[in-house]
């Protein structure tokens, strides 16, 4: 076969000249896409695929644009309307939240665990187990709660959370998150149309909570055997417990288990405090705590919290973004920038007599 015959100077002039073209011009493209924490970009720009490293500290849907053909800029936020174009490129699969991935990065990238609804159809088309799933950027402000019917866009292997189900019954979410704040209180009955799937949803919760309890159990014992270990060490040398025995790495693996267990014990006694907190303050104004979704900032520690709440004894259900200092940032109704002025406790007799209140809903 004969060899073709090399390039003329005029065609790589050419060539180099097409490049060029190409490169400007993706450098004023303006890219819609998902970014995770310390994650990439990817596009496909005139056939071609680039993936873009993006320095900004961000996670979630932006906009960038391309500096050259290894890095992009964040440009912003990007609306709901541009998320919601790039997810309807996406096949869907309608799934049952399950709760949020605790860990400062699950946080930061909004990871939840989902169960495919039907999981017949997550496997046929998809090829995805029936078991809990991790679902990306699960926004609470756009319906993320735990039971929700939601439908996720697939990406190969990758789930990013679209938005509620719109086929979904949604008194079917409110009534399992009722079953699992408040156990043994009247919920002995399925309500009807409850699916075969949801009711595993619930056998998941339940199985959840009883390994988060055993672990806490045995981490409080483990704390304390050794702390009574080491006290009684101390007394009876006089000095320190001695690692003679031990090798470096296993000092270290065993300094960092203690690390994590302490941090995790320390995770858990602000998350009860914070429950005891804003079910006191509702409590002070006659109003129950049905949920709540805590919103990460980029460091990882709380920036916002989503409070769903009624009024005692009665159905209808508000939410409120509030502080960790229970101060409200959105009350869910226009108070002409006042939001602020108002804690949780002294919102819900704004709520009770403003006219979106329940009473004059109805009338």
């Amino acid at each position: 076969m004969p060899t073709p015959p090399p390039p003329s100077p005029e065609e790589l002039l050419r060539l180099i000249s097409r490049l060029s073209a190409a490169a400007e011009r993706l450098r004023q493209q303006e890219i819609i896409a998902p970014l995770l924490p310390g994650g990439r970009i990817r596009t496909r720009i005139e056939g071609l695929v680039y993936e873009f490293k993006v320095r900004a500290s961000f996670a979630g849907w932006g906009r960038f644009r391309p500096r050259d053909e290894q890095e992009a800029e964040l440009l912003g936020e990007a609306l709901p309307w541009q998320r919601g174009a790039y997810l309807e490129l996406l096949p869907a699969l309608r799934m049952i939240l399950l709760w949020p991935v605790s860990g400062p990065r699950a946080s930061q990238a909004q990871l939840w665990l989902a169960l495919p609804f039907n999981p017949s159809d997550a496997r046929q088309r998809f090829g995805l187990p029936d078991e809990p799933l991790p679902v990306l950027l699960c926004d609470p402000f756009n319906g993320a709660e735990p039971f929700e019917r939601i439908v996720a866009r697939v990406d190969g292997q990758t789930l990013w959370f679209d938005g509620p189900d719109p086929r979904a019954d949604p008194t079917h979410a409110v009534w399992m998150r009722e079953a699992v704040a408040t156990p043994g209180e009247g919920h002995e009955r399925f309500p009807a149309g409850l699916s075969a799937s949801e009711r595993r949803a619930l056998l998941l919760w339940d199985l959840h909570r009883l390994e988060e309890e055993a672990l806490r159990q045995e981490l409080r014992t483990s704390s304390l055997g050794h702390d009574q270990a080491l006290d009684t060490e101390q007394r009876t040398r006089g000095h320190f417990v001695s690692t003679a025995g031990r090798s470096v790495p296993e000092q270290v693996a065993q300094a960092q288990s203690r690390r994590a267990q302490l941090a995790w014990l320390q995770q858990e006694r602000l998350r009860l405090q914070l429950s005891e907190r804003l079910r006191h303050a509702l409590a002070k104004a006659g109003a129950v705590l049905h949920s709540y979704t805590l919103l990460p900032a980029s460091s990882g520690s709380t920036s916002e919290i989503i409070v769903e709440w009624s009024e005692e004894g009665r159905p209808y259900r508000y939410r409120s973004v509030i502080d960790p200092e229970l101060t409200i940032v959105s009350s869910g109704i226009c108070l002409s920038g006042r939001d602020r002025d108002f804690d949780l406790t002294s919102i819900v007799s704004v709520m009770r007599d403003s006219p979106w209140s329940e009473e004059e809903l109805e009338e």
